[in-house]
């Protein structure tokens, strides 16, 4: 193993005269000096990028605190490249080391068959600006991201006479990859069309404690996935905004895999406020869709061909109704189990266009989620009982599905939120009683929040 590498803030911009272009030739110059091309934009590598060219596999370049304008390339190469936070455990240096494009490309760009062993962690990527990835591109690699923010970035479409392509991930795209993304708070980045936070093609990624949050699209303002079988583990998507699918657009036979996920106060303008699936086959077990909405149909999902399996779930609070099948084109299945489903099976409307399964141990019952999704637990007060949520241990009682012990939710947060009732002492849950709980923090992956799934977190 070489030693690692370690600078400090000297920024020395290389300029590489490389245009990136739809169609544009490298010799046309802009109209403006200041203005950004449509279609065409010069490439300026940060200070970053020597150290990335000089390294060899196993360097480490450890990243003094400070802003790096510019873009970087890893180039095939499997070093680690990342803020103090790597040697401290200070998740201050994430939001202190910053990687800011200034709107000349992606961010970061993995697009040379990198494997696990290419590592970004503890930076904050912005300024971003691409048709495709304005955070991050990712291209027939299989990087590992950890521990990062990224917001502020925009992906674009591009629009050249009769050309068009349209614009994909603001935050971070895949294509043909296998990315394991762990710790990672993606916000506040657009896309002019597909997947505001994230957009993936025939791609396969493992998301866990993961936040999308604030992205906005056409089609997916927070996950846009298509040809995809994505893996997501204590994830959330929450407060995204697009025309259909606000959370999630899963479309063109993708496959996702969703546990101990949360899927809340996301809003679409059309359809979908939750998710949006169009000829994809989704599996959920332990999670929330909650206050979701939806301005023409589907508040929670909205289907248009395709398999939905559901299991220890909550689906809540929806507006306009909770699930909604598409009147014309395929027809669509749903599979219910131990589920909580406002409406119960009346809240399925399938337009005579589907089916629906619902199963053993649905219910109709009042969650009583909390502002962070969390389940309310029994409580005495002064004006007496609040018997919480009844969705606690009303989970498949196989014991493959059994709770973790001492769920954070249930065992942290109940406590904390009791000192804001004034004479109120929490029930603290029954330590014999196994049974999953419905909703994302049930189950044996349950012990988590919200607050965990966020840039050097411990969890």
């Amino acid at each position: 193993m070489r030693p690692s590498t370690k600078f400090s803030v000297g920024l020395l911009a290389i300029y590489l005269g490389i245009i990136s272009s739809c169609t544009k030739e490298a010799t046309e110059a802009k109209e403006e000096e200041t203005a950004i091309d449509p279609c065409a934009y010069e490439e300026q590598f940060s200070s970053i990028q020597v150290l990335i060219d000089a390294a060899s596999p196993g360097d480490t370049i450890l990243i003094e605190p400070g802003t790096y304008e510019g873009t970087i390339n890893f180039q095939g190469k499997d070093v680690v490249v990342g803020s103090l936070f790597l040697t401290t455990g200070d998740s201050s240096y994430i939001s202190q080391t910053i990687l800011d494009a200034k709107q000349s490309g992606s961010v970061v760009r993995f697009e040379n068959s990198e494997g696990s062993g290419s590592v970004l962690s503890g930076v904050t990527l912005t300024g971003g600006y691409a048709v495709e990835g304005g955070g991050i591109y990712i291209s027939s690699a299989s990087p590992t991201l950890n521990h990062l923010r990224i917001t502020g970035n925009h992906a674009y479409n591009c629009e050249e006479g009769d050309y068009f392509r349209a614009s994909s991930g603001g935050g971070i795209y895949m294509e043909g990859a296998d990315p394991n993304i762990s710790k990672v708070m993606i916000s506040e980045n657009s896309s002019e069309s597909r997947g505001g936070g994230i957009s993936m093609t025939n791609a396969h990624p493992s998301l866990h404690l993961v936040t999308v949050t604030m992205d906005t699209a056409m089609e997916g303002g927070g996950i846009h996935a298509g040809v995809s079988s994505p893996s997501l583990s204590r994830v959330v998507v929450t407060e995204n905004v697009a025309e259909k699918g606000a959370g999630f657009y899963l479309t063109a036979f993708s496959n996702p895999e969703l546990v101990n996920t949360v899927v809340g106060d996301n809003t679409a303008s059309v359809e979908g406020g939750g998710l949006f699936v169009d000829n994809s086959e989704v599996n959920f077990v332990n999670v929330t869709v909650a206050r979701n909405t939806a301005l023409s149909h589907g508040g929670s999902i909205f289907m248009n061909g395709g398999v939905v399996k559901i299991l220890n779930s909550i689906l809540y609070s929806a507006d306009p109704e909770e699930i909604w099948y598409n009147s014309t084109g395929s027809s669509s299945t749903m599979t219910l189990r131990y589920t909580d489903v406002e409406g119960g099976l009346e809240g399925i409307e399938t337009n005579s266009n589907g089916t629906v399964d619902w199963g053993e141990g649905n219910i109709n019952e009042g969650p009583n989620i909390a502002s962070n999704f969390c389940l309310e637990c029994a409580q005495w007060t002064p004006g007496g009982w609040y018997w919480g949520s009844l969705a606690i241990d009303k989970g498949d009682p196989a014991s493959r599905y059994n709770d973790e012990e001492n769920l954070w939710c249930l065992y942290v947060w109940s406590f904390i939120s009791a000192e804001n009732w004034a004479g109120a002492v929490i029930m603290r849950p029954d330590t014999t009683t196994e049974r999953n709980d419905m909703g994302a923090f049930g189950g044996p992956k349950g012990s988590w929040g919200i607050i965990h799934a966020t840039p050097g977190s411990e969890w």
